[in-house]
């Protein structure tokens, strides 16, 4: 027998009890909430912006309260899970999104890139060179 509840068609037992529903419910007032607050779609750790379930910071699925939810991939969701993510590092990242807006920011990262990447070319140039010029003597001494 199916009956509406509100959420969506659910599967009910014969004595009109249905086990899942109110976890369903939980779970799509924990997207809701999300969605609201952090509408930057992405897994606070990597950055994936597929596949992404929300995780309830304190493991109880009932809070949703928007500080204690964040987007996670399966992958980072299930790390968590297993405590190789404290709340305060999830927390911390999750900001970070919230800061660039979804939007990867590697302004820290690269500020001197550009540099550092010219110094490279000149000290491959400068090798290269000494490498033929090597090699032009050793064949002419021959």
């Amino acid at each position: 027998m199916k009956q509406v509840i509100g959420v969506s068609d659910i599967e009910v037992a014969d004595d009109g009890i249905a086990p899942s529903a109110p976890l369903k419910r939980r779970s799509v007032e924990a997207y809701r909430q999300a969605k609201e607050h952090y509408p930057y779609k992405c897994c606070v750790v990597c950055g994936l912006q597929t596949a992404l379930a929300v995780a309830h910071l304190d493991q109880a699925a009932g809070n949703n309260d928007p500080d204690n939810l964040a987007y996670l991939c399966h992958t980072h969701h299930f790390m968590f899970d297993s405590g190789l993510y404290p709340v305060e590092a999830i927390k911390l990242m999750r900001e970070h999104w919230k800061k660039t807006e979804g939007v990867p920011n590697h302004a820290a990262r690269m500020k001197d890139a550009g540099p550092k990447a010219a110094a490279t070319r000149k000290r491959r140039a400068a090798a290269r060179k000494a490498w033929v010029t090597r090699r032009s003597a050793d064949k002419s001494s021959d």
